[in-house]
């Protein structure tokens, strides 16, 4: 399980996905929508944090 966390206005966002692809994809969506200090951490802890670039 992939999990997807970041913060937005109302505070802390997180979220899980099944794969790689489908987190990412969801966390461009929450770079696109406003979110913050985005990340996915796959299941053995490896983060990733490249979406507010990707999404510009």
């Amino acid at each position: 399980m992939f999990e997807i966390n970041g913060l937005d206005t109302a505070g802390v966002v997180s979220l899980k996905r099944l794969s790689l692809a489908a987190a990412v994809k969801k966390a461009k969506e929450l770079v696109e929508d406003g979110c913050w200090d985005v990340q996915v951490v796959d299941p053995n802890g490896r983060v990733y944090t490249s979406f507010e670039e990707q999404a510009a």
